[in-house]
């Protein structure tokens, strides 16, 4: 292929890469604004690329380049496409760069100061869920077949294998089951409980409530059951490393559910509509938090949790410690830093 022909037929797409560079990434499909050129100069920007078609448009670039070269065209048409994949390079991977510093901001100061600023929402989140929990798990030990009330027999039978003298894997119904697929339902399921706890503070708060009493109230029912069976040690050997991420996680769900809950009972001077979108601002910061614990929650339960070559007070140890960890985060992580 001759070089005029090339040209011809590759022309207008390294003109809308320009334009997209041009204009430092800012604009959407067939948006027209102003840029500026190496100079600092405004200059006038054409239609440019959607989002979602940079990365293609700047990997077909890349080809053009080598293309260019291979076939020895001119020095002035493969200085241009130098300097379109060169600055995309700059453009693109700046941004990814970006993204993980936000990122690392929001885990390192941006959570647990959210977290601090909703203190009386996540406090009144844990008393929901927490009471029940330690009242169920406290009745149980005394009215043994309450646990009927909550679990039936199949699931009474289901965590008596999961967690008695016989299992030869700890916390799973069957020892085909691996650790990759474990850690998957483990995700799939610690952020249904999380979405569900959340969500239900669309309902006036009445969801949100409802599933951090049930929660603990299941949880507590387990608990207080495998206790009473003389199971204790297999079942907390089990749970104590995940418990932190997972059961802290839980709670701070039922937080952001309350706020969006409360918003819509006292919306103050704004409309419901108007104050629901405010407090979704402030309730995605810790459910997006809650999201990344769930996830650690998920690996520690399928890779770490079930192992009986592991002695139990080794993993009662790391357990204890994650807890520590955990609210000595949340009680000073990012102190003194941006948000």
């Amino acid at each position: 292929m001759r070089q005029e022909e090339f040209e011809a037929l590759f022309s207008a797409r390294w003109e809308q890469f320009e334009s997209w560079l041009v204009t430092g990434g800012r604009r959407g499909k067939n948006g027209a604004g102003k840029g500026r050129d190496s100079g600092g100069k405004p200059v006038a920007a054409g239609p440019t690329l959607d989002a979602a078609d940079v990365p293609r448009c700047y990997r077909e670039i890349c080809q053009h380049l080598a293309l260019a070269r291979d076939r020895e065209y001119s020095a002035d048409l493969i200085d241009r496409l130098s300097g379109l994949a060169l600055n995309g390079h700059h453009l693109l991977y700046s941004a990814r760069g970006a993204l993980w510093a936000r990122l690392g901001q929001f885990i390192v100061a941006g959570f647990p100061a959210q977290v601090r600023r909703e203190a009386r929402l996540v406090c009144l989140a844990a008393a929901l869920f927490f009471g029940p929990l330690a009242l169920l798990t406290v009745t149980l030990q005394r009215y043994p077949d309450f646990a009927y009330v909550m679990l039936d027999r199949q699931q009474v039978d289901s965590f008596e294998a999961m967690y008695g003298k016989q299992a030869r894997t700890l916390g799973r119904k069957r020892d085909a089951d691996s650790d990759v697929a474990m850690f998957g339902f483990y995700i799939y399921n610690n952020i249904g409980i999380g979405f569900q706890t959340f969500a239900g503070g669309v309902l006036f708060g009445l969801g949100t409530l409802f599933y951090l009493l049930f929660n603990g109230g299941y949880i507590g029912t387990i608990m207080g059951h495998v206790i009473q069976a003389g199971f204790a040690e297999n079942f907390f050997s089990f749970t104590s490393g995940h418990s932190a991420f997972e059961l802290l996680a839980i709670v701070l769900s039922g937080a952001a559910g309350l706020r969006l809950g409360i918003s819509l009972i006292a919306p103050g001077r704004r409309s419901r509509g108007e104050a629901l979108r405010r407090a979704a601002r402030s309730a995605s910061l810790l459910i997006s938090g809650a999201a990344g614990m769930f996830l650690v929650a998920a690996g520690i339960e399928a890779f770490w949790s079930p192992l009986r070559s592991i002695p139990p007070m080794m993993k009662y140890g790391v357990g204890l410690a994650l807890w520590c960890v955990l609210l000595a985060y949340f009680l000073f992580g990012g102190r003194g830093r941006p948000a």
